[in-house]
């Protein structure tokens, strides 16, 4: 028994080294020049907006978008967000903080399952695969709140796969159920119901396709279930005494409407996902399809029927929506991820020889990719317009070549292929540099930063000055202002909150803010795209002192 009890607390131990050394290197690779770009508009500059509202404000219960109701989402994340402020300011370092830490443990939830009921190479590999997947490691670098939500609703579900699929009944433990449901609701916090819904369709799913629904009676666990109301009921209940028209928009407008209608304006076809995947899931795109045909020829099995039901209702889920946008199909990463490591640990002798099918059709993908790269180079050179840019995509086509031919070397080596895997993942991880980098490029020419014109106002403005946006509202723009600002002939995102609070002048009409323009005491800064100060130049007469005028933007004052 002692010797027992020693050799499990040896596992515990090295188990902890290891998830510790995983985490450093993890944090290493997803925080790396995390604070070199600016707030991208809108969503960045969004979701530090809010939060700053909340700090300058003190209410932390109503989010507010430049001054107005906000009620698209729930609260969780604007309350980590203002946390980071009180601690670290805001700068681009401590707001790209949480969205760094939840990529970092996802990968860590993935190799946790991985190692803990198959190996720990599984373990590795499919965390490995995870943060170096092109979809997933491109969302660790944007303050959304889709990858947060990603890892919550994947921490609810790997606690069913331990509590429910895993294990059976009678050994249930009933901490993991608990967590299950402490993650759904604090998925549910963070990004709606969806939280809740999608763990339980795939379970639901799961119980049909495996006819365990005895299971129905272990899941509907009252402490759990109290404990998930807990969490997701106050703040609702709060906003709905406080705000007459929250439940109507939060719920009906912002779950109902917007997934079975075209509201928001984000209509794409039902297979608009599939070649998001087969994109965002280079560069092991190839393993993964692999890896899923290898999960229908083993799905009897219960662990993989609960794989292919986590992936494919995601899948349809997101298909079947009339709004679409690529951030929405994160959740169907982490079980590929761990399939895709199974079948590749599985796969390493080199007797079997599903390695060599799987490189193959790997290598087949980072062909396509190269040769799509071939033809679009041109428009890839027109998109980014600077020659570093353009070399990086350069090199990472060359990384391409590559990688295909380390895996054609593995396919063809005898004896181990852990070297080549190995190799492969480093390979992997510096195209994600190359990505991250060419990021900066891609941002500045199609959503740059009014962070220059924001200090310039900032230094010449006094507190009564008056700041308006000419017919858009830039959300990075009050970021760096730290301060709300008026929107002249524009609604946008804004407007449940213009409607809201009708008597609100933050957004007024073209002609009013003219005749504001010309008649008040005050001073206004306005800041313009080029393009509109072009057009007002044409059509308006009007004095005004110009104060910057950069690339893309102008800011002119009335006096």
């Amino acid at each position: 028994m002692h010797n027992k009890e020693y050799e499990n607390n040896k596992i515990w131990y090295y188990g902890l080294k290891g998830m510790l050394f995983l985490a450093t290197m993890l944090l290493v690779i997803f925080s790396f020049e995390m604070g070199d770009r600016h707030f991208a508009d809108p969503d960045e500059g969004r979701y530090v907006e809010i939060p700053r509202e909340m700090v300058v404000s003190g209410d932390f219960v109503t989010p507010r978008l430049d001054g107005l109701k906000y009620f698209e989402k729930p609260p969780l994340f604007y309350w980590m967000q203002a946390a980071a402020i009180k601690a670290f300011g805001i700068n681009e370092t401590s707001m790209r903080l949480w969205v760094v830490i939840f990529a970092v443990l996802g990968c860590l939830g993935v190799f946790f399952v991985g190692s803990r009921c198959y190996s720990a190479a599984v373990g590795l590999t499919s965390s490995a695969i995870l943060a170096t997947n092109i979809l997933y490691y491109a969302h660790s670098r944007l303050i959304i709140l889709d990858l947060v939500t990603t890892v919550l609703i994947s921490s609810a579900l790997w606690c069913f796969f331990l509590a429910f699929v895993r294990k059976n009944s009678e050994n249930c433990s009933q901490k993991t159920i608990i967590l299950m449901y402490v993650f759904a609701a604090l998925a549910c916090l963070t990004k709606g119901l969806i939280g809740a819904v999608l763990p339980g369709m795939i379970a639901f799913t799961w119980i049909a396709c495996t006819k365990n629904w005895l299971k129905i009676k272990e899941i509907i666990y009252i402490p759990g279930i109290l404990i998930f109301f807990a969490i997701f009921l106050p703040w609702h209940i709060v906003m709905a005494i406080r705000h007459d028209d929250f439940l109507h928009f939060y719920f009906v407008v912002e779950h109902f409407l917007r997934y079975t209608s075209t509201i928001h304006n984000r209509y794409q076809p039902c297979w608009f996902f599939v070649p998001i995947l087969l994109v965002g899931l280079l560069p092991w795109t190839g393993f993964s399809l692999v890896a899923i045909a290898e999960s229908f020829k083993k799905s009897k099995n219960t662990e993989y029927a609960f794989f292919l039901s986590w992936i494919f209702v995601v899948l349809g889920f997101f298909s079947l929506s009339s709004s679409k946008l690529i951030p929405y199909i994160l959740p169907i990463l982490p079980p590929i991820a761990l399939i895709t490591g199974i079948t590749l640990v599985e796969s390493l002798n080199s007797a079997n020889k599903n390695f060599k099918i799987s490189a193959w059709c790997n290598v087949a993908f980072l062909g396509i990719a190269f040769v799509a790269y071939f033809f679009a180079r041109s428009e890839i050179s027109d998109v980014l317009q600077d020659t570093n840019a353009v070399l990086l995509t350069n090199i990472f086509a060359i990384f391409l070549v590559i990688a295909a031919a380390v895996l054609v070397y593995g396919a063809y080596r005898e004896g181990s292929r852990v070297e080549v895997i190995f190799s492969y993942i480093f390979i992997a991880a510096n195209m994600m540099w190359l990505i991250n980098k060419a990021s900066f490029f891609y941002q500045e020419t199609k959503k740059p930063t009014t962070k220059p014109l924001a200090e310039i106002i900032n230094m010449n403005r006094r507190s009564d000055d008056l700041v308006f946006c000419y017919k858009r509202y830039y959300q990075d723009f009050p970021v760096y202002l730290n301060s709300t600002v008026g929107v002249v002939d524009f609604v946008g995102e804004l407007e449940f909150g213009a409607k809201a609070d009708p008597q609100n002048n933050k957004l007024i009409t073209e002609d009013e803010f003219w005749k504001l323009w010309d008649t008040t005491n005050k001073r206004i800064f306005l800041l313009l795209s080029r393009e509109h100060y072009r057009e007002v130049f044409a059509k308006r007469k009007f004095s005004h002192n110009m104060l910057d005028f950069s690339k893309y933007f102008v800011v002119i004052m009335n006096r």
